[in-house]
Formats: C-alpha cells, sequence, structure tokens
C-alpha cells in the first residue's frame, strides 16, 4: 500500500476510534437529561441546537471543505499553507459575528414563530455555541490538511468527554438545560484554546489571499449545498416543533440519536477521507462501484441491528417515557443508511473539485421534503417526519449515483442497482417490523433472514470481512513507523 494512503487510512481509523468514546460520552448526557428534565425542557434544547446549526452553517461560507481539499495539496510546513490557514480562520471569525448580528435580528421572528418559554429563556446561548462551534469546525478542517491525525483524534474525544461530564455533574446540580449548555461552551473553548497552546502559529490574523477568489468560488457550491442540505434535515425538526410542540421534539430527536451514531463515526471520519479523496482522484469506476457497494453493505448491517434492539434501546436509555420514539428510531434508522450513501457520493464529488455538481443534487431533494413534511407530520407524526427524510434520500441516491457517474451508463446502472439490492431489503423489514407487534425474539429472527437476503443479493459478501481485517492489519503494520517519521 501506498505510504500516504496508508496514512489517510490510519487518519480515518484514529478519527473513527476517538469518535467512538465521544459519542458514548454525548449518549450519556442525552440518557441523564432525559430522565431530570422533562419533554419540554429536552426539546427545548433540541430547538436550540436547530437554531445553532443554521447559525454555525451560515458562518462556513463552505470554508471548511474547502480548507481540506487546498490544504491537503500543500506542504505542511509551508508558508503558503501557513498563508491559507490564517486567511480561512480569519473569514471564519468575521462570518460567525455576522451571522450572530443576524441571529440577533430574527429573534422576535423565532419567538414568535416557537412560542414555548423554556426555548426562549435558553435561544440566547445559540450565538456563542455557533461560534465556537464555526471555529473549531474550520481548525479541526486545518489539522485534517496539515495531516495531524493524532491531534485530531485526541481533539474530538476530548471536548466530547469534557462536556459529558461538566453537563452531566451540573445537571445533577440542578442546573437544567444550561447543563446542557454550559457543558457545550465551556469544552469547545477548552479545545480551541489547547490547539492554540499545541500550535500557535495557526492563529494569526489575515484578510488578503491571492487565491480568495478561487476559495469563494469553489466553496460557494458547497456553502449552498450544505445550506440546502441543512435545510432538508432540518426540516422535520422544524415542522415537527411547530405542529405538536418541545415535547415531541423530545421524543424524535432522543429517538435519532442511536442512528446517529452512524452518521458521528462517518462524520468523523470525514474530513480525513475528503482529504484523500482530493489527492487520490485517479480511482477508476470499478473501484468507486466496490466502494459504494461496501459502504452499503456496512450500513444495511448496521441498519438491522439497530432496527431489531430499538424496542428495548429506546426504554433502556431514555426510560418507558420514550417508548413511543421505537417506530421513529427504526425509520430513522434506514433514513441514516440512506444518508450516508448519499453523503459519500457528495463527498467524491467535491474530492474532484465538483462543487457545483454536489450542490445541484441537493436541489430536488429539498423540494421533495418540503412536500413530504408537510403532508405526512401532520398526519403521522415523528413518523411522519422520519418517512419523508426516508422518502427524500432514497430519490436523493438514485439522483447522485447519475451525477456521479455522469455519461458512464455502466457504472450508474452498478451504482444504481447495488443501492436497490440494498434498499428495498431494508424497506420491507422496516414495513413488516413496524406494522407487526411482534417480540424481541421474533424480530431477531427476521433480522437473520433479511441478512441471509442481503448476502444472496451479493449486497454483503464473505470476502468483505477479509478486506476489513486486510486493511485494519495494514493500519497495524503501517502507524507505528508513519509516527515515529512524523515525530
Amino acid at each position: 500500500m501506498e505510504p500516504s494512503k496508508a496514512h489517510y487510512l490510519s487518519g480515518i481509523a484514529l478519527s473513527a476510534g476517538a469518535n467512538l468514546a465521544g459519542m458514548g460520552a454525548s449518549l450519556v448526557t442525552i440518557m441523564v437529561a432525559a430522565r431530570l428534565l422533562s419533554k419540554d425542557q429536552l426539546g427545548a434544547f433540541f430547538l436550540v441546537m436547530v437554531v445553532v446549526q443554521f447559525v454555525a452553517l451560515f458562518s462556513d461560507l463552505g470554508l471548511k471543505n474547502t480548507a481540506i481539499r487546498v490544504l491537503s495539496s500543500l506542504p505542511p510546513h509551508s508558508l503558503e499553507f501557513a498563508q491559507t490557514a490564517h486567511y480561512l480562520l480569519t473569514i471564519t471569525v468575521a462570518t460567525s459575528v455576522v451571522a450572530c448580528g443576524i441571529l440577533w435580528a430574527v429573534t422576535p421572528l423565532l419567538n414568535s414563530l416557537w412560542a414555548y418559554e423554556s426555548f426562549q429563556d435558553h435561544l440566547i446561548f445559540a450565538a456563542p455555541i455557533a461560534v465556537l462551534t464555526a471555529v473549531l469546525q474550520i481548525v479541526t478542517s486545518i489539522l485534517v490538511g496539515g495531516k495531524e491525525f493524532k491531534k485530531l483524534s485526541t481533539l474530538s474525544a476530548g471536548i466530547e468527554v469534557l462536556r459529558a461530564m461538566l453537563s452531566t455533574g451540573t445537571l445533577m446540580l440542578g442546573w437544567g438545560v444550561n447543563a446542557l449548555l454550559w457543558g457545550m461552551i465551556i469544552s469547545r473553548m477548552v479545545g480551541i484554546g489547547a490547539i492554540w497552546v499545541v500550535k500557535p502559529a495557526l492563529f494569526s490574523v489575515s484578510f488578503g489571499h491571492p487565491r480568495k477568489g478561487e476559495f469563494f468560488k469553489f466553496g460557494g457550491w458547497l456553502y449552498a449545498g450544505s445550506l440546502l442540505s441543512a435545510s432538508m434535515v432540518r426540516c422535520a425538526d422544524a415542522i415537527l416543533t411547530t405542529y405538536l410542540g418541545t415535547a415531541a421534539l423530545a421524543v424524535y430527536s432522543a429517538a435519532m440519536q442511536v442512528p446517529a451514531v452512524l452518521q458521528r463515526v462517518f462524520e468523523s471520519t470525514r474530513p480525513t477521507l475528503l482529504g484523500y479523496l482530493a489527492t487520490h482522484q485517479e480511482g477508476s469506476a470499478r473501484q468507486q462501484t466496490e466502494a459504494m457497494r461496501m459502504l452499503a453493505a456496512g450500513l444495511s448491517i448496521a441498519t438491522i441491528v439497530i432496527i431489531v434492539f430499538s424496542g428495548p434501546l429506546m426504554t433502556a436509555l431514555y426510560s418507558e417515557q420514550y417508548a413511543s420514539g421505537t417506530c421513529i428510531m427504526q425509520t430513522l434508522s434506514v433514513w441514516m443508511a440512506f444518508s450516508l450513501i448519499n453523503y459519500f457520493y457528495s463527498l467524491i464529488l467535491v474530492g474532484r473539485g465538483q462543487s457545483r455538481e454536489a450542490f445541484i443534487q441537493t436541489v430536488p431533494q429539498l423540494l421533495i421534503m418540503l412536500v413530504c413534511t408537510s403532508v405526512l407530520v401532520p398526519r403521522y407524526e415523528g413518523v411522519g417526519a422520519a418517512s419523508a427524510l426516508v422518502m427524500t434520500s432514497f430519490v436523493g441516491n438514485l439522483i447522485a449515483a447519475k451525477i456521479v457517474a455522469g455519461e458512464d451508463r455502466e457504472t450508474w446502472w452498478a451504482l444504481t442497482m447495488n443501492f436497490i439490492r440494498a434498499a428495498v431489503p431494508l424497506l420491507l423489514f422496516l414495513a413488516v417490523v413496524s406494522r407487526m407487534k411482534l417480540d424481541l425474539f421474533s424480530v431477531m429472527i427476521l433480522g437473520g433472514v433479511m441478512l441471509a437476503v442481503l448476502i444472496v443479493l451479493k449486497v454483503v459478501k464473505i470476502s468483505d470481512f477479509a478486506a476489513v481485517r486486510l486493511i485494519l492489519s495494514r493500519r497495524v503494520q503501517h502507524v507505528p513507523a508513519r509516527s515515529t517519521t512524523s515525530a
């Protein structure tokens, strides 16, 4: 294996491993909060986080992905790398301040739209959390561009563990929703401060760069695509809260936590994976198709496991009050699998430099999402919101396969059929489990049958397990030598 490929694989493994610790810590926080806070209070926290996501997104301007793609091609200790890092960090901080000003201006509108006292009392926290989140994201991208995977993994795990310790401790002291919000603020400040101490050279002010036009042209399409993607996902949260209140959002968001584990693992590897795709664009269509099949296989297996154990998980994690979210969790797990396949398509396009195409694939998905949520949420509540996401991501994958394949009909057909062979069994499994009241043992047997179906359809191959084992063994062989060299 090429040294650079081995380095990126080790980076992916380190990022994913560190994020497992972070995910566990985050899940513990929500578990404690679900037992110590009312549904309305927990729902208010999740609603504040919806606002945070959009403010942080407005602050980004597509620069975090631009940073990964540009910096990955530069020597980490070069003057151009430092100048680019300084410029991107400066612009992100500046746009964060502007985004917070916009939030202040639209606060009366948000308060009238969601007239929930707990939400209004805590909306003030959205601005500082959003600024810290935007800065942390761009610093993370710079670390990936500099191939600082160990520092990145330590940072990711440390921030989440510290947040969990602060939040759970103050929750038990009776701080309520403030405990969750202050935990996020302090942990992010400590994380950014730690990077400042370790790599102070990254933090410098620069408003000029000779390639800034190129950055904004490339990042602009990513920015627009990110806005549409976030709007598509958060559309369900917003409409659900508007129709049914913060308690319904609490159940829906709690049900999202376990499927989101898949997203968090993938998201933790996204910067490293994007850096790899940006520097290794020569992969054949056949390799691409096989990679997508293996991704679909892994996600399908994980989804079956989540669907099987969703009932016990909801009650064990959040108490009997949240048992109504079981079907929501099952539906969201299918959506998450479809969504991450779509996400990988986007990374391929961004890695190729096709940011405009990455934006184009999100447009029809947003339109579908708006129609589906408007129809399904009033009728089926949380399950309707989750079902709208499933429908949108299913169609989105068909569109994305065509865009990625371009004029290569053979590749388009292979990508599409790989997805269909994985998607149809999952949808059938979801339909049977959600409509029939089966005990856990029966659902486990049915899950085993679905796994056998995936093997028969060649979504999952026995050779996949050998391939994963080989990758891991190669990582073990290459990482120590690489670490010594880096030191």
